[in-house]
C-alpha cells in the first residue's frame, strides 16, 4: 500500500478506493471557488424552498378529524352551579369532593359521560340516555343515590332550578345527535356518548390533600391554595391556661390573643398573605412557594414549601428600654409526607431573627418542628406538633399543640390545646410558656382555634 500526500495533507495507509476518494475530494477543495450566478442562486433557493415545504408536510403527520364542538353552559345553569357548587367550597380547587370539580370552566369536561365515582356503572351526565343521569338523581334526592342530597349542607334547589337542569341535560342529547354522535369513539369531554372515561382519568394524584390547612396549629405546611384564590385565616390563642376552672370558664374568659391574616395566590405554587397579632402588635408580611409535589404516579409523596417573611413589632417602646430593632424575619421549609391516604407528616426547619427584641443584645432562634395528621373520618382529623428550639432565644418550654381538625366545604376548622401563645413565626419558633414549673396538668395548656376559608 502506498502513502499519499497532497496539499499538505496526509492520509494513512488505505485502500486504492479511498485514495481516488480522497484525492478527488481534496482536488475539489483546492481548486479556486468561483462564485454563483444569478441562476445557480435562484434554483439553490427553489431547492431549499421544496425541501423546507415537504419537512413541514412530513413533520405535520396525516390531517387529524375535527373535533366535536364543546357545549356551552347556558347562563341559568351557571348561576346554579356558582351559588350552590362551586363557591360554597364543596366542588372546587386542586381537591374537589368527590374528585369532581364543578367550577364553571371545568363543569363540561367534569361530568359529560363522566363515569360516577360514587355509582358505579353510571354517567354523571349521559347524554345518551339524560333521564339517567346520576347528577338528576342527586340533585332531586332520588332513593338509591349515595351520599347526601345535593347541594350538600345546602338547601334544595327549587323546583324550577331542578327543571332547568333536566332541560338542559334533555337537549345535550338532541345536541349529540346533530353532531353524530351514535355511541361510537366519545368520551367525557365531548357530546358524543361512547366508551367513558376511567375514573381515574378525573381523579387528582390523590383523594385528599396531605394536608387541609396551611398550617396545623402553628407549623406552616406545604399547601398553597389556587391561583386567583384568597384564603382568609383567624388564629386564636386564649391567654389563661385550661387551670383558670369554672370561674375563668377554663379560659374561655380570656384575655386573648388573636391573628386575622389574608393570602392570595399569584400563581398555583405561589401564595402571599399579610396579618396582623394583638400581641405586641405584630404585622406579619410573608410569602410561600410551593418548590415540587409528588407526580400522579409517584409512590413517594412528598411535598415541599419555603416559606419567608418580615414581622414589624408595633407596641410602644419602653421609656428605659434598650430594644434591638422592631423587625424581625423568618424564613421556613416545610416537607410533608403523605404515607398513606390518612395519615400525614410534616418536618418544618425555621429560623428568625430579632426574636428577643426587647433586649439591647439581639438574638436569633433555630428550631425544628414536627407534625402530623390522621384521618379519622373523611373529614374530621386529628393533629399533632411540637417545636423544639435548637439553638438562640427561647422561652421556657418547647412548644406543642394538640387537636382536631374538621373540614367544611371551603372551611377548615381546628379545635385545639397548645402550650404557646405566639402566632407569628417570629413568637411561635421560640417555644411556649406553659408547663415549666411542676403543677397540674391542666396548668400546662391553654385553648386555642383555627379557621381557614377559601374564597
Amino acid at each position: 500500500m502506498n502513502r499519499t500526500r497532497r496539499a499538505g495533507y496526509g492520509f494513512h495507509f488505505a485502500p486504492a478506493g479511498a485514495r481516488i476518494f480522497l484525492s478527488a475530494f481534496f482536488r475539489r477543495e483546492c481548486r479556486p471557488r468561483r462564485e454563483a450566478g444569478p441562476l445557480e442562486r435562484e434554483d439553490i433557493l427553489r431547492k431549499i424552498s421544496i425541501f423546507v415545504i415537504l419537512l413541514a408536510v412530513v413533520l405535520a403527520g396525516p390531517a387529524r378529524p375535527s373535533e366535536p364542538p364543546q357545549p356551552s353552559l347556558p347562563d341559568n345553569i351557571k348561576s346554579i352551579v356558582i351559588h350552590n357548587c362551586s363557591v360554597s367550597g364543596c366542588h372546587q380547587g386542586r381537591y374537589p369532593a368527590g374528585s369532581l370539580n364543578l367550577e364553571p370552566n371545568k363543569f363540561i369536561s367534569s361530568v359529560l359521560n363522566a363515569a360516577s365515582l360514587g355509582a358505579p356503572g353510571k354517567k354523571i351526565i349521559d347524554t345518551a340516555a339524560p333521564e339517567k343521569s346520576y347528577l338528576l338523581s342527586k340533585i332531586k334526592g332520588e332513593p338509591g343515590i349515595v351520599g347526601a342530597r345535593m347541594p350538600a349542607g345546602r338547601d334544595p334547589l327549587s323546583a324550577d332550578q331542578i327543571k332547568a337542569f333536566e332541560a338542559w341535560i334533555t337537549g345535550l342529547k338532541d345536541e349529540s345527535s346533530r353532531t353524530g354522535g351514535n355511541g361510537g369513539g366519545g368520551n367525557g369531554h365531548n357530546l358524543q356518548a361512547g366508551k367513558e372515561p376511567p375514573a381515574a382519568s378525573r381523579k387528582p394524584a390523590f383523594d385528599i390533600p396531605a394536608f387541609w390547612g396551611t398550617r396545623i396549629v402553628n407549623l406552616p405546611t406545604a399547601e398553597t391554595i389556587d391561583r386567583g384564590r384568597f384564603l382568609f385565616r383567624i388564629s386564636h390563642r386564649f391567654v389563661p391556661a385550661v387551670s383558670s376552672g369554672w370561674d375563668g370558664f377554663y379560659g374561655l374568659d380570656g384575655p386573648a390573643f388573636i391573628l386575622p391574616s389574608f393570602g392570595y395566590g399569584i400563581t398555583d405554587k405561589l401564595m402571599v398573605s399579610v396579618g396582623r397579632s394583638n400581641f405586641n402588635k405584630e404585622w406579619e408580611f410573608s410569602a410561600g412557594y410551593r418548590m415540587f409535589e409528588p407526580a400522579r404516579d409517584s409512590n413517594l409523596r412528598l411535598s415541599g414549601a419555603l416559606h419567608a417573611g418580615v414581622s414589624l413589632v408595633g407596641q410602644d417602646k419602653p421609656a428605659d428600654a434598650e430594644w434591638s430593632g422592631r423587625f424581625r424575619f423568618s424564613a421556613l421549609f416545610s416537607l410533608s409526607w403523605q404515607v398513606t391516604d390518612r395519615i400525614s407528616l410534616l418536618a418544618v426547619p425555621g429560623f428568625a431573627s430579632n426574636t428577643n427584641y426587647w433586649q439591647p443584645d439581639s438574638e436569633g432562634t433555630f428550631s425544628f418542628g414536627l407534625g402530623g395528621r390522621a384521618l379519622v373520618f373523611d373529614d374530621v382529623s386529628v393533629i399533632a406538633e411540637w417545636v423544639p428550639v435548637l439553638a438562640g432565644y427561647k422561652d421556657y418550654i418547647n412548644g406543642w399543640g394538640l387537636g382536631v381538625e374538621k373540614k367544611i366545604g371551603g372551611h377548615v376548622f381546628q379545635v385545639f390545646i397548645t402550650n404557646c401563645y405566639g402566632l407569628t413565626a417570629a413568637q411561635y419558633l421560640v417555644g411556649g410558656d406553659l408547663g415549666r414549673f411542676k403543677t397540674g396538668l391542666f396548668d400546662k395548656f391553654r385553648l386555642g382555634f383555627n379557621i381557614f376559608r377559601i374564597l
